[in-house]
């Protein structure tokens, strides 16, 4: 009987969110010309605030654990343990070049990795469960947490104890992903995401003119010769078997063109799905580093922040929400990722605590996440908002 009421009513809220599709999309604009950095999301959250407030039955909490953070609750007839959604808030250091009417109005901030469309989704989800809120049988809570972009913001509301305050059993988070088959959804057992660092190399010498280079210690020219260097540690030192990806995307060094560096500063990522090869990785870049600088006479630090975890997903929710979301999509709409993602989570923090499934709803986009051209389908907006709801609903 449950399988025939389930397919019904999610059919039903997938007409009922279609009907909403307009207020779906003017939510996802605002949010996405608009864009804010983590612990700055002033406009988001009172945009946020406002629509949540204006459902019927929701309670809703701003400030809690961040000043920009946005919690709404609704409840369910049992009482008892919620069940809790996750979305980010802000935006990254990414300049769009898109030329929507919509654009980003900041010139180094864009929501290049589809957190406007969340946002919007989530919020779609809540107004799907107010309007059916007799229908719940336990809470349902929405978390709009900010900072999620190197900050960690998720451990500044688990310090403040969201679990106990909001009496969380289960977690849910649902990420947009451009480079999976369109509106199909993707998640496993276990590890979904990679353990990722970023990563600092700071190295300083005697600079000098580029006339005379046998004067200098030339760090620029060094820090190519390491990055070389650290890429083989990659491809001979570590299991072919494994997966593990070191990329640099920024360096600093002299500002004038014919000026041996003195200095010379890298920033880069380490991702592994592997915890093992990571900690191999950390220590051995680490001694590489070092030993080029030494015989170079330069000196040198390594130093590793946002040591994200892997979100490991709880084996019993993710076959419960198999069972029930091919009951909607069919066997084709619902898909195993077949190895973790090379994205780094703040969700991990979440997962370490609470039973918890991240899920990936492909997108199909030609363009990956922070490209300065990245965009989303807006018409995936009902699917995913009507998705959650469906959860929500029939989840154990």
């Amino acid at each position: 009987m449950i399988n025939v009421d389930a397919a019904k009513i999610g059919e039903k809220l997938l007409s009922e969110t279609e009907g909403a599709a307009r207020e779906l999309v003017a939510w996802r604009r605002y949010f996405h010309q608009f864009p804010e950095a983590g612990l700055d999301e002033h406009l988001t959250s009172s945009r946020i605030e406002s629509v949540l407030a204006s459902m019927p039955g929701m309670e809703v909490v701003k400030g809690f654990g961040i000043d920009t953070c946005v919690i709404g609750r609704i409840g369910g007839k049992s009482g008892g343990g919620s069940l809790a959604f996750r979305t980010e808030m802000d935006a990254v250091e990414v300049r769009e070049d898109t030329g929507l009417p919509f654009s980003s109005n900041a010139d180094h901030l864009s929501h290049a990795q589809g957190h406007d469309a969340h946002m919007a989704s989530l919020l779609g989800t809540a107004q799907l469960l107010s309007d059916h809120r007799d229908a719940l049988e336990r809470p349902v809570v929405f978390i709009f947490q900010p900072a999620d972009e190197g900050k960690g913001g998720s451990r500044y509301l688990i310090e403040a104890g969201v679990r106990e305050k909001y009496n969380i059993e289960k977690m849910l988070c649902i990420h947009w992903v451009p480079y999976l088959p369109y509106g199909q959804i993707f998640t496993n057992n276990g590890g979904v995401t990679a353990f990722t660092n970023k990563l600092h190399i700071g190295l300083a010498g005697q600079g000098g003119h580029g006339a005379t280079p046998h004067l200098a210690s030339d760090t620029l020219y060094l820090s190519a010769l390491m990055q070389i260097s650290l890429q083989s540690v990659l491809t001979r030192e570590v299991d072919p078997q494994k997966t593990a990806v070191l990329s640099f995307g920024r360096i600093e060094a002299a500002e004038v063109y014919n000026v041996i560096a003195g200095e010379v500063d890298l920033w880069g990522t380490l991702r592994t799905t592997d915890r093992e090869t990571h900690r191999f990785l950390k220590k051995r870049i680490e001694d590489v580093v070092r030993a080029m600088a030494h015989a170079a006479h330069v000196s040198a630090s390594v130093e590793y922040t946002l040591d994200y975890g892997q979100v490991m997903n709880n084996e019993e929710l993710v076959s419960d929400i198999f069972r029930i979301g091919t009951l909607l999509t069919g066997s084709e709409g619902m898909c195993r990722l077949e190895s973790p993602l090379l994205v780094g989570e703040d969700f991990c923090y979440y997962a370490e605590r609470i039973p918890s499934c991240m899920m990936f709803l492909g997108t199909g986009m030609e363009y990956g996440l922070y490209h300065t051209r990245y965009d989303i389908p807006e018409n995936l907006l009902p699917f995913a908002s009507a998705w959650g709801a469906y959860l929500a609903m029939f989840l154990k």
